[in-house]
């Protein structure tokens, strides 16, 4: 992780209309090291890697690939140069196969890879870092953590020497999520460099040599693991001191949301005393993480734990009246159309 960097963003500035989205970044990124790029959702992270990857231009700064200064006018150009990203959403063809996803578009060897050398070739690099995927399969017969691995095949089947990960996690169990930071680490140790998108701070903690923290556009602050705590990440995040600490009510509405997620049996917190705020905000994002997304139920008033239950009951009920209404309906429409609306059997022609 010493020497000079494999790629330096200096004074990036890119602009949409009413936003800066990067506002003067600077960035180094060495072989050999996991880069996390830490921040809250909209600071300017995945547009900084847009603008490393060729999807963006930048209006201001510069790039510069083994010391020399580059210009990526396309993604293309960012690839030849050993640049890949595993972008958030996956750019897959569900119809195709894993290995022909692979080989898509693949300029390197500009010569016809037969079927079966293509089918080895991905099998071979999907051995070399332990990615396990089997090479035929087609793309809609695997679990998302599967098509994560194809796409990260591609980019090393092209040759990137640095793979930028967008919220690798996000769509991953924690036993995916494990095996991932495994091959991670792997790669570093291989030589290359890894740039992981992220604003969960138990990631950076675990997986991360370097941070760098963007808020609003910025780059505020650059750390070596160990060096700050998950305190003073969060600061740097938001710009204020904030409480990690989950408060009586949030416990307890973390409890009653996994229940509701059939995460655990029942919730085992104590319910908050009255008066205490029960739409908690801190807190909220640790329980459903794992059990779904949160509801968006933003009433200034609070809620109790009865209030609660019975809001989830009552939507149940319009839910299934509703399937009711609609069978009933569907069943009238085709006795409707057997029978005329007479009674008497239509005459349909045989």
């Amino acid at each position: 992780m010493s020497g000079a960097p494999l790629v330096e963003l200096r004074g990036i500035v890119k602009r949409f209309p009413g936003l800066v989205a990067n506002d003067g970044v600077d960035l180094e990124l060495r072989a050999g090291e996991v880069h996390a790029l830490l921040g809250e959702n909209g600071a300017g992270k995945t547009t900084l890697m847009n603008v490393l990857t060729g999807l963006y231009r930048p209006d201001e700064g510069e790039l510069l690939v083994d010391g020399r200064p580059a210009t990526f006018r396309a993604p293309r150009q960012a690839i030849e140069a050993g640049i890949g990203m595993v972008h958030q959403h996956f750019r897959l063809v569900d119809s195709l196969t894993v290995a022909e996803n692979v080989l898509l578009g693949s300029h390197s060897p500009r010569v016809w890879v037969g079927r079966k050398a293509g089918i080895r070739q991905v099998a071979e690099l999907a051995e070399r870092y332990r990615l396990q995927v089997h090479p035929e399969a087609r793309i809609w017969q695997l679990s998302v953590g599967e098509q994560q691995r194809v796409e990260i095949l591609k980019a090393l089947y092209r040759g990137a020497r640095l793979l930028i990960l967008d919220e690798p996690s996000a769509v991953l169990t924690p036993q995916e999520a494990d095996a991932l930071w495994d091959t991670v680490r792997e790669m570093a140790a291989r030589g290359e460099a890894i740039v992981v998108i992220t604003h969960k701070l138990e990631e950076v903690q675990a997986v991360a040599d370097r941070i760098t923290v963007l808020r609003r556009g910025r780059n505020v602050g650059v750390a070596t693991r160990g060096e700050l705590d998950s305190r003073a990440l969060a600061r740097l995040m938001v710009g204020r001191d904030i409480a990690l600490e989950t408060r009586p009510a949030d416990a307890h509405f973390i409890a009653l949301a996994e229940s509701k997620a059939g995460l655990v049996a029942e919730p085992d917190v104590q319910a908050p005393a009255a008066g205490e705020r029960y739409a908690a905000r801190e807190g909220l994002a640790t329980a459903f993480t794992r059990g779904g997304s949160p509801p968006s139920w933003n009433h200034p008033r609070e809620h109790t734990p009865a209030e609660f239950d019975q809001r989830s009951r009552g939507r149940e009920d319009q839910w299934i009246e509703r399937i009711v209404q609609a069978s009933a309906s569907f069943v009238s429409t085709i006795s409707c159309a057997l029978t005329n609306c007479t009674g008497a059997p239509s005459n349909f022609p045989s």
